[in-house]
């Protein structure tokens, strides 16, 4: 059973990216997330988001050699989104380093995240720590109403 929720809120939109908040339950640890724009997909190559919903993480190596270093990472999954799809939590700043995967960072722009690599570094100790099953990651979109008290 899953003891901690990543809570991703999408709050920011242009046509390159989506942009999102998140945090962890039973921690300080807060950031930001880029992923392609919408709309929401279940289908690979697309270059667009993954829908709403809840995921459970495992790791796994990554082939891209920009994240190589960086492995393991954390790979989310759920009835509508297999493995196999291979949706990444990992390092990168803009929608061209992503093809569908959410990037990681500790400070946002427009289609931008910084601290990429500190901030994954910080979630991979966490999820480390106290088991990566006993996690789930929560995506939830908020893009009009919440983003005046989040901006």
């Amino acid at each position: 059973m899953a003891n901690y929720l990543i809570s991703v809120k999408r709050l920011w939109e242009t046509n390159n990216s989506t942009i999102s908040t998140y945090e962890i339950s039973g921690s300080t640890i807060k950031g930001y997330f880029l992923e392609r724009p919408g709309p929401d997909t279940t289908v690979s190559g697309q270059l667009k988001r993954i829908p709403e919903g809840s995921y459970r993480l495992k790791w796994h190596n990554s082939n891209i050699s920009s994240v190589q270093a960086h492995n393991p990472v954390p790979l989310l999954y759920n009835a509508d989104v297999p493995q196999s799809r291979y949706i990444l939590i990992h390092n990168g700043n803009y929608p061209y380093n992503t093809e569908g995967c959410l990037l990681i960072g500790g400070s946002k722009g427009t289609d931008f995240v910084g601290g990429s690599v500190p901030k994954l570094t910080e979630l991979k100790t966490f999820l480390t720590e106290h088991g990566i099953e006993n996690f789930t990651l929560m995506i939830t979109s908020c893009y009009v109403t919440c983003n005046n008290q989040n901006g």
